[in-house]
């Protein structure tokens, strides 16, 4: 739990800036500090304490940086504020070194602690930072202090640094929350997509196995009739071979039931043999398969899907009927859940050795293309015929390129 936060320090951007700002504040503050310290009265006797005062609060402030809990985030808070009590108090009327490691602090605590509690802090640091800036005394000698006018400067430059350092943390915040809506509803559509592709596949099995499973319960029916009633007459048929010529009229009611039987099989076969002529078994293949494949999709997402078939009139055989579905199929799928496109255009042509498939959408496109399943999948399928695919972002969107030899 403590490593996964840790780590989520590191993608935020603001308080990744924060600790930047502070360590960068410290190092100008004692290079400032060090140029200048000879001009103070106090300057020889405060040097080494203000590299000690100075060490300890960016050591803090780095703390401060991995720490999670606002209980001790608030501590550290106040403790880096007492730091810079005991750097500025010596300063007097020098107020510039005070300010920058001030300011710092300030966007440590708007960026590192939540509202209301950012607002909350801020109000009491900045209070009592104004209240400090006072007549003092150090090592026996009266230090001017800080005047009016740099007093009243150090007010607004501190509260325009709390407003834009706030407002930044809340934007940041708004947009954290907009990434991982995006990313829920990109999970989201991931998962319907998916579901929608397999859907397609299991209703056209589902169809086919239907119309399979109808057929064999005709064919069982004919069996059954066919069978019976040829067991019948077969058995009459000997009955009455076995009768005498003096059992003539017996015999003639066996061959007229006989005849009776084979009438009526002949009426029930040719029933259920009209029922299985009826129930024909249709599967879509194709241009027909590539229409039914785009209406689904685009009845499904709302995509404006245009297929041109040029002078396209039939696919050369069922692998290459496979190859193109599969891949109109990924190519569909990838403009609508990574590209975000609203139009998708698909054109075939025919020259005298291979097909060619283009699949243009308007989308983002994608700064890095990768080999995912779906591509490496579509990518192997081409290549094991001989056949080329050429995957790349263009000025106005997505493009993939197939060329697939005929013979």
């Amino acid at each position: 739990m403590i490593k996964q936060v840790i780590l989520d320090r590191f993608k935020s951007p603001l308080r990744i800036s924060a600790v930047l700002l502070s360590v960068i504040s410290h190092v100008i503050s004692i290079i400032l500090f060090s140029l200048y310290y000879r001009n103070l009265e106090i300057g020889y006797y405060f040097l080494w304490q203000f590299y000690a005062f100075a060490i300890v609060s960016v050591v803090l402030s780095l703390m401060l940086f991995f720490i999670y809990e606002t209980s001790t985030q608030i501590i550290f808070i106040f403790l880096r504020y007492l730091l810079l009590f005991l750097i500025g108090y010596p300063l007097g009327n020098y107020i510039g070194i005070e300010l920058i490691l001030y300011a710092s602090l300030i966007i440590e605590i708007s960026f590192y602690l939540s509202f209301p509690g950012n607002i909350i802090v801020q109000s009491i640091i900045f209070f009592l930072f104004m209240l400090s800036q006072g007549e003092v005394s150090a090592w026996q000698k009266n230090i001017e202090r800080v005047s009016i006018h740099d007093l009243t400067a150090t007010a607004v430059y501190s509260l325009i640094i709390i407003v834009i350092s706030l407002m930044l943390n809340k934007y940041s915040k708004n947009c954290t929350e907009k990434t991982k809506k995006i990313e829920h509803l990109d999970s989201a559509i991931t998962q319907l997509t998916d579901a929608n592709i397999g859907f397609q596949s299991y209703v056209k099995t589902l169809e086919i196995q239907t119309l399979i499973e109808e057929r064999k319960r005709v064919s069982r029916e004919i069996h059954d009739t066919v069978g019976y009633v040829l067991t019948n007459i077969i058995m009459m048929m000997e009955a009455a071979a076995l009768l005498t010529d003096e059992k003539k009229i017996k015999r003639n009611e066996i061959l007229s039931t006989a005849r009776d039987q084979a009438q009526k099989g002949l009426s029930e076969t040719r029933t259920a043999l009209r029922h299985l002529r009826n129930e024909k078994i249709v599967k879509a293949y194709g241009i027909n398969m590539i229409e039914e494949l785009v209406s689904v999709f685009q009845q499904a997402t709302g995509i404006d899907i245009k297929v041109e078939y040029g002078n396209l009139s039939g696919f050369t055989n069922d692998r290459i009927d496979a190859i193109i579905f599969r891949t109109i199929q990924e190519g569909m799928t990838n403009a609508f859940r990574h590209g975000m496109a609203t139009v998708i255009r698909i054109n075939f042509w025919i020259t005298q050795k291979s097909l060619r498939v283009t699949i243009h959408d308007n989308g983002i496109g994608s700064k890095e293309i990768v080999d995912g399943i779906g591509v490496a999948g579509m990518r192997e399928r081409i290549t094991d015929i001989g056949g080329n695919i050429d995957i790349r972002n263009v000025d106005d969107g997505f493009k993939i390129d197939v060329e697939i030899p005929l013979e």
